[in-house]
């Protein structure tokens, strides 16, 4: 009889312990390129009533930057991300704050399947490059 009160000590266990929630997500992304496919950005959020931006990393002209320290591009720092829920606006300024690097603008729309978001990026005093985008 031991042995099978161990083993339905353990079968408990094992059952208590696959009901306990793994790890929540709590980045999501938005990914966005131009019609030729030559610009790209990714945008990492934090889950949550609010966009709440971790870091960007595009890729624009031949240029790149970025929010995280150790990937390859200029570095960058985010000087305000704002959602007025239909444009979400992020600024990008450089390491010393001093100019606006790049504006980040993106129309964001509804729909059944997937969420549409369009717009544009523009980097320094160049024109603008229409963008489309995935993700949340």
């Amino acid at each position: 009889m031991p042995v099978r009160a161990n083993l339905a000590k353990y079968v408990a266990a094992a059952a208590l312990a696959s009901m306990v929630a793994g790890p929540a997500h709590a980045t999501v992304s938005i990914s966005c390129s131009d019609m030729k496919f030559d610009s790209g950005i990714d945008i990492v959020l934090g889950a949550g009533p609010v966009p709440n931006v971790f870091s960007v990393s595009l890729s624009v002209g031949g240029r790149e930057f970025t929010t995280v320290p150790g990937l390859p591009g200029e570095p960058v720092a985010i000087a305000q991300a704002f959602d007025d829920g239909e444009v979400f606006r992020i600024d990008l300024v450089d390491s010393q704050v001093t100019k606006r690097v790049a504006a980040i603008r993106l129309l964001r729309a509804d729909h059944d399947t997937a969420p549409l978001q369009i717009g544009y990026v523009q980097i320094e005093d160049e024109p603008p490059i229409g963008i489309s985008c995935v993700g949340p």
